[in-house]
């Protein structure tokens, strides 16, 4: 008894067209968790904002990003414990991981600024942080990019899983 008969060539082309798809989904970087996974938005993070004055640092506001919508966790205090801290030393103001490596975070308030009132466009490259330690620490050289005068500023922190 055969169950698959591969004799007129429309077959063995369909055959060979779904191995094919089947190899390169296998050898893509979408894997099927990642793609079930409404969180993951195809990447490897989890993105955080980080709310805070940078004339009181003593305590910082963190939001968690879920399923495209902000989920408050609530204001914590800026120190070592908390799952990020930013503090101003110097010419610096210094981002720090604390229970997870991160990638290079963006400094959204700045951004905005400078697409409404530098012209910069959404297309450009902005790289504001330096990395101090990889993963860990970041900093922003304030001579080159001055605080702005708001008291509400906002860092999107992008926690490696």
């Amino acid at each position: 008894m055969t169950f698959l008969k591969l004799e007129d060539s429309s077959n063995r082309s369909i055959l060979s067209y779904l191995c094919l798809a089947l190899i390169l989904i296998s050898f893509s970087s979408c894997s099927v968790p990642s793609m079930l996974d409404t969180d993951n938005y195809g990447r490897d993070h989890t993105v955080y904002a980080v709310d805070f004055d940078p004339r009181n640092l003593s305590s910082i506001t963190i939001s968690k990003m879920d399923e495209g919508n902000w989920e408050d966790l609530g204001k914590v205090r800026n120190n070592e414990e908390a799952r990020f801290n930013i503090s101003i030393e110097g010419d610096f103001m210094i981002v720090s991981a604390n229970s997870k490596q991160m990638d290079e975070p963006t400094y959204q308030t700045w951004l905005n600024h400078a697409r409404q009132d530098l012209g910069m466009s959404v297309d450009e490259e902005y790289h504001l942080f330096s990395t101090v330690e990889d993963g860990w620490i970041y900093e922003i050289d304030l001579i080159k990019n001055p605080l702005l005068e708001e008291s509400a500023h906002r860092i999107l922190m992008y926690e490696q899983r």
